[in-house]
């Protein structure tokens, strides 16, 4: 065995313990240590929810629209960017197979009639939806022949797919806007809304 010089000056701090020197409070009791959780608990749970509905109110103002509704009568034509629009005929017969459980592919004949080059050009982007009286909506893809463009002045044909319960085939109504669904913004968008 050898001799160290320097194991004797060398000390494991472990080895040596001392007091703390910052006086220690004593703990609460599992009782009182509860019921101040219970109260924060009942303090804050109601205002995070208050604050989380006055923030999910002010979000939803944003996707909200204005509308500005126009009824189109039975058989009447109705305009909408420059494109003059009227239903001629629905058709839940043709295919009652529907990707949703429970629902009815149901097929819109629309007759578009674009007054410009410009509105030609955006026919396309004239999104449709069907509403029922209750106040839901279901969206639609409305699609031109891709054979015809249209042209200014000329009728061309849009065919309007969406699928919709069963029980409502006969209680929906078409409606078209032209952009999306969702929109922001002061100016009140127009709506098209046939009757049937």
């Amino acid at each position: 065995m050898t001799y160290d010089p320097l194991e004797w000056t060398t000390r494991d701090p472990l080895e040596e313990t001392v007091p703390d020197p910052v006086e220690r409070r004593r703990r609460l009791s599992d009782g009182k240590r509860r019921a101040i959780e219970l109260v924060a608990l009942v303090l804050l749970v109601p205002g995070l929810l208050a604050a989380q509905w006055v923030d999910n109110r002010e979000q939803s103002r944003g996707y909200q629209t204005r509308e500005r509704v126009t009824v189109v009568p039975r058989g009447g034509t109705g305009t909408i960017g420059g494109v003059q629009l009227r239903l001629l005929g629905r058709d839940a017969t043709g295919s009652p197979k529907s990707r949703v459980a429970g629902a009815v592919a149901m097929k819109l004949v629309v007759q578009a009639r674009p007054l410009d080059a410009k509105a030609a050009k955006d026919i396309g982007m004239i999104s449709f939806s069907v509403r029922d009286q209750a106040g839901h909506v279901w969206s639609a893809f409305g699609a031109t022949d891709p054979d015809n463009k249209p042209v200014a002045g000329a009728v061309a044909q849009v065919t309007v797919l969406t699928d919709v319960p069963a029980h409502l085939v006969n209680a929906v109504v078409l409606e078209a806007r032209r952009g999306s669904l969702i929109r922001t913004g002061a100016v009140p968008t127009p709506v098209l809304r046939f009757a049937h």
